[in-house]
């Protein structure tokens, strides 16, 4: 039986009851086209003679449009589909709202979209250690910064293995250069290739390293540590902040680890137990996205849906200088080289810009959806439904193992402003893996956004963030809910967030009936919280969450305006007895009602007995 999403009504509102997708009706179909990585574009596209790419079947559809009115679907067998460019979706691929009503399908029957590459031919050296060739790095056609063995991301080669090491001292200049302690830290011969891993508060940089004295116990980089607001200098958060060093032959020394010498072009892998250079699956990301579906904002991508199908490994985008400034949230400084020096000398301004563009990327597209699909092994952003995107929804799906977000709604500007878009019933597991300051999910200035009944965990920073204002200004932000979720191991690695963050004015906005848990101690300077309403919350209701195993107090606002919380259920670890602070708050612009706080287990079973049946009851109103 198939497990299609069917037909969304075309005012999707944000808290319309969901269900589990529909079986399609097969009469309902007008023509069926199949594609097989045996198959061959010269095939007429039937079951038994499978086009052999998703472009070939495309082109086919679009050529029958004219004379065939009704729903169309693409059938991709199984195998994997290795893609260079992504997939390039059009008003003219998809389906119709106005007139005539129809809609396209393209759905996987254990289909594999993948933009790696494998790669085969390892010898083994001493030590556990086996090499493949990898020519293209020589020749800087193809480099890479992630690697998947056997289907799991392997460890990049690092120093220390585990944990990190702490600056000792900063530099004159609190920028481009600290001390750390004697003898930490040895000289390697391939320092060309070295990064540098700072830890700030809620982001991090990755920088080459130009230098490591080993008789003056100072390491220095060639354009600065940070991006340009004064808190992300070297000691900006704390006076010895975390960091680790990655990429040298010298650090591949445990199991698991890989090295790329780029200079050489050879690939270095540590086995771990049970491996072999013969039973390894080694694939590295070319690729940097795999589908994009963009229409204008006359003509949107209409009724267009993907279903069943697994989207792998995307590469990480290089930034200019081999230089990451975080900001928040997988948005980050990029140096701009200056013609001329600035008033402190220096060649390089700092602009603003978002993490590049997600693996499944869609803009000006409405009444979409993505089922029963699963996302993994991507070097950047996972999926992001961005400008002017209307009532579209992904439901069933698993995000796993993704370099930066995993799911994005919406834009960081005040203008194509997304609306009535919708995740439901899917898993976010592991984001911010290159990228640590990243979220699980991420609503932008958007309207009508909801994350429905989803699990997001094992998060570096933040489990869901909303907002991208720092003030109670107006912006398009209003009326956007995170309802029925569980969140929980948020904030593993950085501080001074939570498994739910909040920035800006967002009227009509809400908090309800989450079951939050293990937020542990924050491990930067900041505290980290169940859920942190931070620069300019203001009027969200946040009611009926049970928020329970978090280190320091369930609730924090900063600079928060008037904000109700009510019929929540709270408990502590025991020795922090606050389950709400006010950093900069006005204690009277946060309205409390009928909360209760008290021991785990009889707080927990409080929750399950109030809401039992009220989120449904108010799900179905």
């Amino acid at each position: 039986m198939k497990t299609r999403i069917m037909k969304l009504p075309l005012l999707l509102s944000a808290l319309m009851m969901l269900t589990v997708p529909a079986p399609a009706q097969d009469d309902s179909i007008v023509l069926s086209l199949y594609v097989s990585p045996n198959g061959s574009d010269t095939n007429p596209g039937t079951e038994e003679k499978p086009f052999k790419t998703i472009v070939k079947a495309q082109e086919t559809l679009r050529a029958a449009k004219p004379e065939k009115e009704g729903d169309k679907e693409v059938i991709l067998l199984p195998g994997t589909y290795w893609l260079t460019e992504p997939l390039r979706f059009a008003p003219e691929d998809a389906g119709t709202i106005h007139g005539s009503y129809h809609q396209v399908f393209y759905e996987g029957r254990d289909a594999v979209i993948s933009g790696g590459r494998e790669i085969r031919g390892f010898t083994p050296l001493e030590d556990g250690i086996v090499t493949a060739d990898i020519p293209e790095a020589k020749s800087g056609e193809w480099t890479f910064r992630d690697l998947y063995v056997n289907d799991v991301r392997a460890v990049r080669a690092r120093f220390p293995n585990e944990g990190y090491l702490r600056v000792a001292q900063t530099g004159e200049d609190r920028r481009t250069n600290f001390f750390f302690n004697p003898g930490e830290l040895k000289p390697v011969d391939d320092l060309e290739q070295v990064e540098l891993v700072f830890l700030h508060d809620w982001s991090l940089t990755r920088t080459p390293v130009q230098s490591i004295d080993t008789d003056k116990s100072q390491l220095t980089v060639p354009i600065q540590i940070g991006g340009n607001l004064e808190f992300f200098r070297i000691d900006g958060f704390e006076p010895h902040a975390r960091y680790f060093l990655e990429n040298s032959r010298v650090y591949l020394d445990a199991p698991g680890e890989w090295f790329l010498d780029a200079k050489a072009g050879k690939l270095y892998y540590k086995l771990q137990d049970g491996e072999t250079a013969e039973n390894i699956k080694v694939i590295a990301p070319a690729a940097s996205q795999l589908l994009v579906v963009e229409g204008t904002q006359d003509k949107p991508v209409t009724n267009l849906h993907f279903c069943n199908l697994d989207f792998k490994h995307t590469a990480f985008n290089e930034k200019p200088q081999k230089t990451y400034w975080g900001m928040q949230a997988a948005a980050y400084y990029e140096p701009v080289v200056r013609e001329t020096p600035n008033d402190r000398g220096g060649m390089f301004d700092f602009r603003v810009v978002t993490a590049a563009s997600a693996a499944v990327q869609w803009d000006f597209a409405e009444n979409c959806t993505m089922g029963n699909c699963s996302f993994r092994h991507f070097g950047e952003n996972g999926l992001w439904f961005g400008k002017s995107c209307y009532a579209n929804l992904v439901q069933n799906c698993v995000f796993e193992d993704i370099g930066a977000n995993a799911v994005m709604i919406g834009t960081h500007q005040k203008s194509d402003t997304a609306r009535c878009n919708v995740i439901a019933f899917s898993r976010v597991v592991k984001p911010g893996q290159t990228l640590y300051g990243a979220v699980g999910v991420w609503i932008g200035l958007t309207q009508n956004s909801t994350v429905d009944r989803c699990e997001v965990r094992d998060t570096p920073y933040t489990g869901v963030s909303l907002g991208w204002e720092w003030n109670d200004s107006e912006t398009p932000a209003k009326e956007n809910c995170v309802l029925g979720c569980n969140l929980h191991h948020c904030m593993l690695t950085l501080s001074d967030g939570g498994a739910i963050y909040t920035l800006g004015r967002q009227p009509g906005s809400r908090l309800a009936f989450n079951t939050i848990h293990d937020i542990p101690q924050n491990a930067g300077r900041a505290e980290s919280n169940g859920m942190f309403l931070d620069e300019g919350t203001t009027d969200f209701t946040i009611d009926y969450n049970l928020i329970v195993d978090t280190y320091r107090p369930s609730l924090r606002f900063h600079r928060a305006g008037n904000n109700l919380v009510e019929n929540n259920f709270f408990s502590h670890n025991g020795e922090i007895p606050a389950f709400i602070t006010y950093n900069n708050t006005p204690e009277e612009n946060i309205t409390l009602k009928q909360n209760a706080v008290g021991a785990k287990d009889e707080i927990t079973q409080k929750f399950k007995d109030t809401v039992k049946d009220l989120f449904f009851d108010y799900r179905t109103r």
